[in-house]
């Protein structure tokens, strides 16, 4: 498929499914540890901008690891072409292996009731306890109406 890095699909999944993320997929990314709920607004608006200077080529992400109703870490950033030379901003390679996905269409304040939704189906069919959730930003909030975005959930299974 011809398409950004880190879209899996040009249609949304609308059940869980899972697949197998394409390797070597180089992003430029900030990291931020111990990190609360309440505090995810301002890492967004406050740094998504900043990776962006690093030229970015396919939709933004954000990589959760721990427990998300306390204290987790962090990870925020954009697949890239080439290393990021951006202060503050480091380059990686986005997770590979396998992971369960599945689309939420709507705003960012639906996340929480979609996640929940993800997680029960996938626990309900016998899945495993996941590595981290991951966000793909899918279409662009800056571009797209609030009721329009797509925001693909992924549970990154272990090997």
């Amino acid at each position: 498929m011809d398409s950004l890095p880190l879209i899996m699909d040009e249609d949304p999944y609308f059940e869980p499914t899972e697949i197998a993320l394409p390797e070597g997929i180089l992003v430029a990314t900030m990291e931020f540890p111990e990190v609360r709920l309440d505090g995810l607004h301002e890492i967004f608006d406050g740094h998504f901008h900043e990776i962006a200077q690093a030229g970015p080529i396919g939709p933004g992400f954000a990589i959760y690891r721990g427990d998300i109703s306390d204290e987790f870490d962090l990870i925020i950033g954009f697949p890239v072409a080439a290393p990021a030379e951006v202060e503050g901003v480091e380059t990686s390679i986005f997770p590979s292996g396998r992971a369960v996905i599945m689309s939420h269409l709507g705003g960012f304040d639906g996340l929480g009731s979609a996640w929940e939704n993800l997680t029960e189906k996938h626990f309900a069919a016998g899945g495993e306890a996941p590595l981290a959730a991951i966000e793909i930003y899918v279409t662009d909030p800056s571009v797209v109406d609030h009721h329009d975005l797509r925001t693909d959930l992924l549970l990154l299974l272990p090997e």
